[in-house]
């Protein structure tokens, strides 16, 4: 009985540290559509750190907002900087869409449009790892039905995956 309560005391607080992103193309659409899933108040923790929130600013509750639309700002210049892809050797500049809280989890959703074809991706992703030396950002890319990931960390942030 200790050992169950300890355990999910432990899980409640989700002692690791991940974010999951997936990369999709979609042909009829011609874009890669993109997920990006994080621990919201591990994002939370990040935006009230500097250099996001510096003195005298108001507090950034990801959970709890009381200003959606300064939280999804807010939310998307983060994302911008920290997650990067690029396209078959170009740099995407992926539109931001928004997001969604969905428990403890925020989905934030990003396309880039205009894409007819795609032999490689490559994926630069610090999230988080600025705030957590043991984060982990897995990145999966489905091109025509065929998914190749990648293990991304703070020493290893960048990846490349290629296909045929």
């Amino acid at each position: 009985m200790l050992l169950y309560s300890l355990t999910s005391f432990i899980l409640l607080f989700h002692p690791f540290h991940v974010s999951v992103s997936s990369v999709r193309y979609a042909e009829a659409e011609q874009s890669l559509q993109i997920t990006i899933k994080i621990f919201a108040d591990d994002l939370e923790d990040a935006l009230n750190e500097p250099p996001y929130r510096a003195d005298g600013q108001p507090y950034v509750d990801v959970l709890n907002p009381k200003d959606t639309d300064a939280l999804n700002r807010v939310v998307e210049a983060y994302v911008r900087k920290h997650f990067e892809i690029t396209v078959n050797g170009k740099t995407a500049k992926p539109v931001y869409l928004g997001y969604e809280l969905e428990g403890l989890a925020m989905w934030c959703y990003l396309e880039v449009k205009e894409v007819i074809k795609v032999e490689q991706i490559k994926v630069h992703n610090t999230i988080l790892t600025a705030s957590f030396d043991d984060q982990t950002n897995i990145v999966h890319v489905d091109y025509q039905d065929e998914i190749k990931s990648l293990k991304l960390t703070g020493s290893d942030a960048e990846g490349e995956v290629t296909f045929e």
